[in-house]
């Protein structure tokens, strides 16, 4: 479910990010006469083309990493296993069970760490594997939150960066 839901947040973020990029291209592209007479003056046709094509390469990347499927994707492998787990007769067949597992993606690490945090740290549960009680003491929650807060910092700066460019050139001109 932790998968589901950041594949679903990835895929509305970038709907929102491309199209405010593409938002803000078409304003410089509109109000490039203004800056046609700055330093940058003479480049402002080929900063177009380069940000142009920054958008669409952009768009084509994120069509690639197909988050919107990968949350589907992992949605679907939930609720296969909720029905498995209501099945009583099924849950005593393994292979289903690993059956379900080999058809859809596996969760990620961050997503197996943000679980436990969010379970064992913050609500107080008790976890079990096969080892016995999941623990996630001080140190592997620190751990977890300069990760977490070192991805968001990682996303900021690619996700500011277009506009970084472009107010530098505002500057420049």
């Amino acid at each position: 479910m932790q998968s589901h839901a950041r594949y679903t947040r990835y895929d509305l973020l970038s709907h929102i990010v491309l199209t405010a990029y593409s938002v803000l291209l078409l304003g410089f592209s509109v109000f490039s006469n203004h800056l046609s007479g700055s330093e940058i003056g003479p480049y402002i046709s080929e900063i177009s083309i380069v940000l142009s094509l920054s958008v669409l390469c952009a768009s084509l990347v994120i069509w690639g990493l197909k988050f919107g499927k990968t949350a589907d994707e992992h949605r679907e492998c939930y609720l296969a296993l909720q029905r498995l787990y209501e099945d009583d007769d099924a849950r005593k067949d393994a292979s289903t069970y690993h059956q379900i597992l080999d058809r859809y993606p596996n969760q990620s690490d961050f997503d197996y760490e943000a679980m436990l945090h969010r379970n064992v740290w913050c609500q107080g549960k008790v976890l079990l594997n096969r080892s016995g009680i999941v623990s996630f003491g001080l140190w592997r929650a620190t751990k977890f939150q300069i990760v977490r807060m070192l991805r968001i910092i990682l996303a900021a700066f690619v996700l500011t960066l277009p506009l970084t460019f472009l107010a530098i050139l505002y500057v420049a001109g």
